[in-house]
């Protein structure tokens, strides 16, 4: 998988004039009382709750294969078709979906650049009517897990050895410096918003923020907050800088904490 590609759609006009194109598949994350009040025209809601599997711990881990077929397919996804999530970007449950389409193998996604607000703003279609969500019977989603771009409690420890990784927390300074993994930077994931309802801000400030804290791309970046949504934000922000290798720690601090492990 080539993991420098762009993950936000910059022009929003381009999606505009796909909305009807049978090969593009907009997914709404904002929940399904947003959805119902209100959607891009043509987009099939999407909760992350669907796609998180919780642990006998408490952390919100990545659902399995099988799980991940269900949901997709009955959103018509499969190998052919693109995918542009949406959400609002004071809310990275969209980031969520798209890390979740990533990990399961399919890379033609994207993350919206602006928010639904937005959206509205700029007199682009929207609707209240709820599309069926019967797929085609030779829709199939097939789940090919890239194991690379996730991490979990023994991928900390190895790569906490080695000294060759950042580990990054996306959680407030609050949070941080009340309980964190040793060793960890911080960078809040709010501070990878865009302006004027961007969901992520542009690359050239992105690499500038990241590079200010240490966060370089000579070595492998792996992310985490406190469930794994606001990192898998954070996530999304560091591919679009430009980062090749980064991981998501989905179980993030629950898991850490709940096996035990120290904190700092």
């Amino acid at each position: 998988m080539d993991r420098l590609i762009m993950i936000v759609i910059e022009d929003y006009n381009w999606l505009s004039a796909h909305l009807d194109d049978p090969d593009v598949i907009v997914l709404d994350a904002r929940g399904n009382m947003s959805y119902r009040f209100g959607h891009i025209e043509n987009a099939l809601p999407i909760g992350i709750e669907s796609l998180i599997s919780v642990a006998d711990n408490g952390a919100n881990l990545v659902v399995d294969s099988e799980t991940a077929e269900k949901v997709f397919t009955k959103r018509r996804i499969d190998k052919s078709k693109a995918v542009v999530v949406y959400g609002e970007n004071t809310d990275p449950s969209a980031a969520r979906v798209v890390w979740s389409l990533l990990y399961h193998g399919h890379t033609n996604v994207k993350l919206l650049e602006i928010g639904f607000n937005e959206w509205m703003k700029a007199g682009l279609a929207t609707s209240k009517q709820i599309p069926t969500y019967t797929a085609p019977n030779d829709v199939h989603f097939s789940s090919l897990i890239d194991s690379s771009i996730r991490a979990d409690e023994q991928t900390i420890k190895d790569k906490m050895k080695m000294g060759q990784t950042i580990i990054v927390d996306a959680r407030t300074p609050q949070e941080h410096f009340q309980a964190r993994i040793p060793g960890s930077v911080l960078h809040n994931w709010e501070e990878g918003i865009g302006n004027n309802g961007k969901m992520i801000k542009d690359r050239d400030d992105l690499i500038l923020e990241f590079e200010n804290k240490g966060i370089t791309k000579n070595k492998e970046v792996i992310c985490y907050c406190h469930s794994g949504t606001r990192a898998s934000h954070t996530y999304l922000q560091l591919r679009e800088a430009g980062f090749s290798s980064v991981r998501l720690y989905d179980g993030s601090i629950i898991d850490w904490a709940q096996r035990r492990n120290p904190l700092r």
